[in-house]
């Protein structure tokens, strides 16, 4: 009797769960008591005959989805959005701009002063963004205030830009004892609306070419030999051509203090 029931009640879960995985399992399991039942011939065939129907049907509508699902995402379109999604989610699409002379941006630090992109040709440009809700920019924050401490300023501007308010980047900056300029900004051009994951870090030479995107947390030893390295070998690339993105308008003004 308990095994004709649990056929039954296996069946209704699985015929009702039949478009996941979890149903197609359910009726498998289903069926199994089921069979068990009859086969100790003790009556109540018809509850375990309706759990193996139940069942029975969930596998093959399970196993239906299931080679729909499956076509549907080996093939090429599927593979191409996928692809697309994945680099726009950790910066791929980034890659393109290695070796193109870094557009120029204009923003206001915490302390008021203004940073123009074009101005700083001649010293190596670290841009980072970043936010204080994000763990591993906060983590990478002591190797930056390191590698500012460490290299003259004249060879080396250090800026970090959060699209956070003012007072939030300010309180956070005095707590942790930051070294370098940190700017509220957003509406920026490409390919700094581009950013998907922070944080992300653009290293540009002394001859204003960008010649390394680093996406995610990274050592000390890393950001000092991408922010240290010789210039860009090589002739300047021109800007790729991107997909429209759907991030912040790439023709509004940077934004300015507040």
């Amino acid at each position: 009797m308990g095994l004709a029931i649990a056929s039954l009640v296996l069946g209704i879960l699985a015929f009702l769960g039949s478009v996941l995985v979890v149903g197609g399992l359910l009726g498998l399991a289903g069926l199994i008591l089921g069979a068990m039942h009859l086969t100790r011939r003790q009556g109540r065939n018809g509850m375990a005959w309706a759990g193996i129907g139940l069942s029975a049907a969930s596998v093959v509508v399970a196993i239906g989805i299931g080679v729909v699902v499956g076509r549907f995402v080996t093939s090429p379109e599927f593979k191409q959005q996928f692809k697309q999604a994945m680099q726009a989610a950790t910066g791929g699409n980034l890659e393109a701009w290695v070796g193109v002379p870094a557009p120029d941006i204009s923003v206001t630090t915490l302390s008021g002063d203004a940073i123009k992109l074009s101005e700083l040709k001649g010293k190596r440009v670290v841009l980072d963004f970043w936010a204080t809700w994000c763990p591993p920019c906060v983590k990478e924050i002591p190797h930056f205030i390191k590698l500012r401490s460490e290299t003259p300023a004249n060879e080396l501007e250090l800026v970090g830009i959060s699209s956070e308010d003012e007072n939030t980047l300010k309180a956070f900056v005095k707590k942790r004892g930051i070294n370098y300029p940190i700017a509220s900004a957003e509406g920026l051009p490409a390919p700094y609306n581009q950013v998907r994951g922070i944080p992300t870090t653009f290293f540009i030479d002394r001859k204003g070419i960008i010649q390394e995107v680093l996406v995610g947390y990274h050592d000390f030893g890393s950001l000092k030999n991408h922010a240290l390295a010789a210039d860009y070998a090589g002739e300047p690339k021109d800007a790729p051509t991107l997909e429209p993105s759907p991030a912040p308008d790439s023709a509004a003004e940077p934004k300015q203090s507040r």
